[in-house]
């Protein structure tokens, strides 16, 4: 009973000690002592803080002390289940009220206290802004040396500094050796996601160790993730290892991690590596290694590259470009890579540092960077920078080799490099010494280029040009301004230009401009003079202005001319040629005109397109011919369908011609023509030109016809040949006319039918002896059915062989003459009348009234000029007698009495002699005389006394006839009618008759007619 009182007592006064001091620090708790000793303690259903909400909750703690006089100590500590709350305030922990149990600050270093403990379950719920944190502890041993146990943290969701780490679960196993903690054990999560970053199952194997201070720590943590995803790309399967060392202010270490496949926008890899040794503290640095294996460019990126092959197509630098395509594309396939990383991360600014890069292709392509800074980037706003020695080579790319230097506090960087000779499918380019320099995002360079290479049928040989290139963000820009370019020769086909030099002139900012995947820019040239050759021929060629566009990949020249030859040279104008070079070569013309050679024809108001392709010019258009003699020979032709190629250096033609007031076809014409020896032909069809009067006439198409005839009807057809060497032009030609009927100077023209033979059809020249059949000429008396053979001399004289037509049983025949249509002068045609039957001619001319006998001959020379055609000399004469009848009915009313016995004496006379005069033109006044005698009384007249007596006379008749030509012949019946020549030549016989009516009568003759005697 002593014992238990005593125990009851000891129990009370501990209790209200331990009560007083809880209140006097503040802190509300609830237990119950269980067991109360000096040596051994043991509290049950313990509870701190507010009741509601404890700040911790205990099922038991047993507490183990030792007493001395000086002192008590608690040597062990045992807890069962444990159950706390906690705060991370202002970056400090916070227990809440348990605080106020905690022992102020000692000064002295930390170091774990000698004490057993013994925890079976205890757990930590820590609040914070970031989130909320389940820790937990088990475990057993003397904190300063053996204690083992078990730290557990747990968490649905951590958010901090821009990341969130979700699922965060981890299992620490904890010694402590000689007041040294150790801690090892695996940490993982479900996702963490930092900005654009996101990492799958991230998870850190963590074996660590601090000293007894905790103030230093060092260690290693296998580290590993499902995936790494960025805006770059992704990577699977990171793995690897970091090791750590340092304290409060520093920790320091080595790291080496390894991914799997990495599937970035730009680029992929089967896996990347790191590492190298870093520091955390005030400055964040890393220094290492990184590499890539089995690098490649995307599918995409290697169809662009590939694209690239075709964007100098018809250049000299396409072998050049499709090489460097297929070698890029290649190396883009498959690479490796590495570098050197310098980072360092202070006061806000990064610098980073990239030195000793190398790539390496499966291809063979190599490229490094080395032997000096490298590449130097800072951030914010410090830009890129270039120091060291990159080369570049292998796999089908150019040797290069490029040197950059930096002065010391100099924000340029400079550099100069080489480029050895690349070639390619016969192209050749050359690069002289490179200067480079560059500050931030911006640079240039400059060389001279020497390019030779193949273009679209030819070939170019060193073309040299100095290059300027500059660049700054995206865009680059080559050749600013006017530069010379020199060449040695450029050959297209059969076409050589000899080496010369121009000046080139950008046409807009640069020659070339590249911004964001956009070629643009272009050169310009004024007053280019070239020489070369075609074939053998010299060759001149000029132009007003040249442009090439590289955009819309189009040139154009102006005014361009082209001279081919030397004593005759081929020429060709052109106003205005565009072309495009994209896919094929080819383009518009217009006011193309030119000449062949000698050939005396001249094209003009071209216009068409054109094309040219393996080696071939192909032109397709319209144009107008002319002839290039003074007067022209024939008027300009038109054609609409024309077509030209030039291939291996001969030319071949082919148009329609089109007469082009009528707008009716002409003809085709098909032209040859060889440039080296300056040989060629032209073949001319003219299947048939079919005249109209109311429709095409000659003069039409040659003005040649102008005044010489007119309202043609009929069809004409040939061909002909024209050829040139160097010797001249020759032209043969076969040209036939049928069934012509036309107006000539000297009367209409019906059924004219001939076939001219040329021996020079440009010149109009025939062989001798061409024959034309005329079925009716009236140069004022009809003749029929003629044949004139002639020569045509030139344009404009024609020699007359000779002409027959057959003429009132006797015939016409036209003596030898040359007419010459090309003057003013005068033209003489001498026409002989042989055995002309005058009852045929009578008839012929339907004189009905009249009845003729007899036989004449004689001559009619006939003169035209600018006035007409007259007849100057002209003379018939009877061969022998004849006679003279008039059988139409005269009575006594017509003439009166005596008249009427005139009449019946002299109706029919027999004549021994008869001659005609003419003079005169023959659409004016002719002047005709007619004389006759020897005449006698033919049968059936009437006779008495008085003729008788007159009969015996000599008479001799004279008569003249003033009269328009045509209206001659209807006059010969007054001439042979008696009635008027009673009243013309017997006045006396009459004159008993009433004298008015004698008046009356003496104005019987016709006026046409003059006094006889």
């Amino acid at each position: 009973m002593i014992a238990t009182a005593a125990w009851l007592q000891r129990r009370t006064i501990a209790r209200s000690f331990v009560d007083r001091e809880l209140a006097r620090l503040g802190v509300p708790a609830r237990y119950e002592i269980e067991q109360l000793s000096p040596w051994q303690q043991r509290l049950t259903n313990v509870s701190i803080g507010d009741p509601r909400n404890p700040d911790l909750t205990a099922d038991w703690i047993e507490l183990r002390t030792s007493l001395s006089p000086w002192r008590a100590e608690v040597l062990v500590v045992k807890t069962g289940t444990v159950r706390m709350r906690g705060r991370i305030v202002d970056g400090a922990l916070s227990l809440g009220t348990i605080d106020r149990l905690m022992p102020a600050p000692s000064g002295k270093p930390f170091a774990l206290p000698r004490l057993i403990v013994d925890v079976r379950d205890a757990q930590l719920r820590l609040d914070s802004d970031a989130g909320q944190v389940e820790l937990g502890l088990s475990g057993k041993g003397m904190l300063s040396d053996g204690f083992a146990g078990v730290l557990r943290a747990r968490s649905a969701r951590l958010q901090a500094s821009g990341c969130v780490l979700e699922g965060l679960a981890s299992q620490i196993r904890v010694r402590i050796r000689s007041g040294a903690p150790a801690m090892e054990g695996p940490a993982q999560a479900a996702q963490l996601a930092c900005g654009d970053t996101r990492v799958a199952q991230p998870r850190i194997d963590l074996r660590a160790s601090l000293d007894a201070s905790l103030a230093r720590w060092n260690g290693q943590a296998g580290v590993g993730a499902a995936t790494v995803e960025a805006a770059p790309g992704r990577l699977y399967g990171l793995s690897g290892s970091i090791d750590f060392a340092g304290d409060g202010r520093r920790t320091q270490g080595n790291l080496s991690l390894r991914s799997g496949e990495i599937a970035a926008t730009e680029a992929k890899a089967t896996a990347a590596t790191i590492s190298g040794r870093y520091t955390l503290g005030d400055e964040v640095a890393f220094q290492g290694k990184a590499a890539v294996e089995g690098g490649a460019l995307p599918p995409a990126s290697l169809g662009r590259i590939a694209g690239y092959a075709n964007s100098g197509a018809g250049t000299p630098v396409a072998p050049l470009a499709r090489q460097l395509a297929h070698a890029l594309r290649e190396a883009g396939r498959s690479f490796d890579g590495s570098t050197d990383i310098d980072l360092a991360m202070r006061n806000g600014r990064t610098d980073l540092h990239l030195t000793n890069l190398d790539l390496a292709a499966l291809s063979g392509a190599r490229l490094r960077f080395g032997q000096g800074a490298g590449v130097a980037l800072g951030l914010p706003g410090g830009g890129i920078s270039l120091e060291g020695q990159l080369s570049l080579g292998g796999g089908g790319l150019p040797d290069a080799m490029l040197r950059l230097s930096r002065r010391a506090g100099s924000p340029e960087l400079r550099g100069t490099g080489f480029v050895r000779p690349y070639a390619a499918g016969g192209a050749r380019l050359e690069l002289a010494r490179l200067d480079f320099s560059m500050r931030g995002t911006a640079g240039s360079v400059r060389t001279v280029a020497t390019l030779s290479g193949p273009v679209s049928g030819g070939r170019v040989e060193g073309l040299s040009m100095p290059l300027q290139a500059r660049w700054y963000a995206r865009a680059v820009e080559v050749n600013p301004g006017c530069t010379p370019v020199s060449f040695a020769r450029i050959a297209l086909s059969s076409l050589v230009v000899n080496g010369d030099r121009l000046e080139l002139c950008p046409v807009g900012p640069a020659m070339l401009r590249w911004n964001a995947g956009a070629l643009s820019g272009g050169i310009r040239t004024s007053k280019p003079a070239l020489e070369g050759r075609i074939g053998d021929s010299p060759l001149h060629f000029s132009a007003d202005m040249a442009q090439l566009e590289l955009a819309a990949s189009q040139f154009a020249l102006t005014n361009a001319a082209i001279r081919l030859g030397t004593d005759t040279p081929t020429r060709l104008d052109i106003g205005a040629l565009t072309g495009s070079y994209r896919s094929n070569l080819g383009g518009n013309f217009e006011g193309l005109g030119g000449r062949i050679g000698a050939v005396p024809l001249l094209l003009s108001e071209g216009k068409g397109a054109w094309s040219f392709e393996h080696g071939d010019l192909s032109l397709k258009g319209g144009f107008t011919l002319a002839d290039t003699e003074t007067p022209a020979r024939f008027e300009p032709l038109a054609s609409r369908d024309a077509t030209l190629s030039l291939h291996d250096g001969k030319i071949t033609a082919r148009a329609g011609l089109v007469a082009p007031k009528q707008q009716l076809p002409v003809g085709t014409v098909d032209v040859s023509h060889d440039l080296e020896s300056g040989t060629g032909q032209a073949l001319l069809d003219i299947p048939g030109i079919a005249f109209h009067t109311d429709g095409l006439q000659p003069s039409d198409l040659t003005r040649l016809t102008y005044g010489v005839i007119a309202d043609v009807d009929g069809l004409v057809a040939g061909s002909g040949r024209f050829a040139w060497n160097s010797a001249g032009v020759t032209s043969t030609g076969r040209f036939t006319a049928t069934d012509i009927d036309l107006a000539a100077a000297f009367g209409p023209v019906q059924g004219l039918t001939t076939r001219l033979d040329f021996t020079d059809l440009l010149g109009l020249r025939t062989a001798p002896g061409q024959t034309a059949s005329v079925r009716v000429v009236n140069p004022g008396v009809p003749v029929r059915d003629g044949l004139v053979r002639y020569e045509l001399l030139d344009a404009t004289r024609v020699r007359v062989e000779a002409g027959r037509w057959p003429f009132a049983g006797g015939e016409l025949v036209l003596d030898p003459t040359v007419l010459d249509f090309g003057e003013k002068g005068e033209r003489r045609l001498t026409f002989h009348v042989k055995g002309v039957d005058a009852a045929l001619f009578l008839k012929e001319m339907a004189f009905d009234n009249l009845d003729a006998t007899g036989v004449f001959d004689g001559t009619l020379p006939m003169i035209f000029d600018a006035n007409g055609g007259r007849i100057e000399g002209g003379e018939l004469h009877a061969r022998a007698g004849g006679h003279i009848a008039y059988v139409g009915e005269v009575t006594r009313n017509d003439v009166g009495l005596w008249g009427n016995m005139a009449f019946q004496a002299l109706k029919s006379l027999n004549y021994r002699n008869l001659a005609i005069r003419m003079n005169g033109p023959l659409a004016g006044e002719m002047i005709t005389d007619i004389s006759f005698s020897g005449i006698s009384q033919g049968k059936g007249t009437r006779s008495n006394f008085l003729i008788r007596r007159l009969a015996k006379l000599p008479f001799v008749f004279n008569v003249r006839i003033s009269a328009p030509f045509r209206q001659l012949l209807d006059s010969a019946q007054s001439w042979y009618d008696p009635s008027r020549l009673i009243e013309r030549n017997l006045p006396a016989l009459i004159e008993e008759q009433n004298r008015a009516e004698e008046a009356a009568k003496q104005t019987v003759q016709p006026r046409e007619s003059a006094p006889v005697p």
